[in-house]
């Protein structure tokens, strides 16, 4: 018996025909190698076809021309996907006439993973959408398209009102996305949400915001101590978030460091000139990688 071609050798529509399936006999997490194979081949032919499907009239096929192009090519050293403006553009006119709960939720999970911040108020407008899919996937989508240092207000409402989601795995989602994404958020903000949550009926929400709240007191008294030792006016608190996002995402103590001190430094502006930086870097690496157990080498 001959060997069955890979999927990446199959024709365009065998392939489509295959992914469609694929979306269909939907189980949870388990592969989709028809539609990989179509992410893996970002040429004009298959963003063509899978732009004509999002128009159609049919909404799985809707939904399988969205789910293409949401993965369609690698990222690029600009953080863009290839076709990224044609894709949002088409994605949000879409977004304005879609009722379909399934093509709705994967056109705002597709708008995320291009980065499609013009998409933003289209995007934040479906916090309050009926279907739990879909405000999970806005959740998860904000931290793409929001401005991380300085948050739209209507995203920091719409994502607060999502911490509060009578959704488990939304709430989740939001309340990661504020603490450990989203630098920008005010910390004050933050801290009235941590404490609010310490009681929620999720164990990992409740987990999550403790050892948040907690994060963001030790902190302060850090930064307080090293910078102006006896300031209660919460001079640095803007640092805060930013502090708390670098060290969750370092992948090593030395990767910590060094992006902490140019983080810090970039906030400060000039009057980092006057401080041991590099010095507190070090002081909040130590604390962290104590706190969470890190083997930070």
């Amino acid at each position: 018996m001959p060997d069955l071609p890979a999927p990446e050798e199959l024709p365009l529509e065998v392939l489509l025909r295959l992914a469609r399936r694929e979306i269909e006999d939907d189980y949870g997490d388990a592969p989709r190698p028809a539609l990989v194979a179509l992410h893996r081949r970002p040429t004009q032919e298959v963003f063509d076809r899978a732009a004509a499907l999002v128009r159609n009239s049919d909404a799985t096929q809707r939904e399988l021309g969205v789910q293409v192009l949401r993965e369609l090519g690698d990222e690029q050293p600009d953080g863009c996907r290839p076709f990224r403006d044609e894709t949002v553009a088409l994605l949000r006119a879409r977004l304005r006439d879609e009722t379909d709960p399934a093509v709705v939720r994967w056109i705002v999970s597709a708008l995320g993973y291009h980065h499609g911040g013009e998409a933003l108020s289209q995007v934040v407008a479906l916090a309050g959408h009926p279907d739990d899919r879909v405000r999970f996937h806005v959740a998860a989508a904000l931290p793409s398209l929001v401005d991380l240092d300085h948050v739209e207000p209507e995203a920091a409402d719409a994502l607060i009102r999502l911490c509060h989601d009578e959704d488990d795995e939304t709430r989740f989602y939001a309340l990661y996305a504020a603490t450990r994404e989203i630098a920008g958020l005010d910390v004050q903000a933050v801290t009235e949400l941590t404490a609010r949550l310490a009681d929620d009926s999720d164990e990992q929400v409740r987990a999550m915001a403790v050892a948040h709240h907690e994060a963001i007191r030790e902190v302060r008294e850090l930064l307080t101590g090293a910078f102006e030792p006896g300031d209660t006016t919460g001079s640095y608190d803007h640092l805060i978030g930013p502090v708390l996002v670098t060290l969750d995402w370092a992948g090593d103590a030395d990767d910590a460091r060094l992006w902490l001190d140019d983080e810090i430094r970039r906030h400060l502006g000039t009057a980092a000139e006057r401080l041991d930086t590099s010095s507190v870097a070090d002081r909040l690496v130590t604390w962290w990688a104590d706190k969470e157990r890190h083997t930070w080498t």
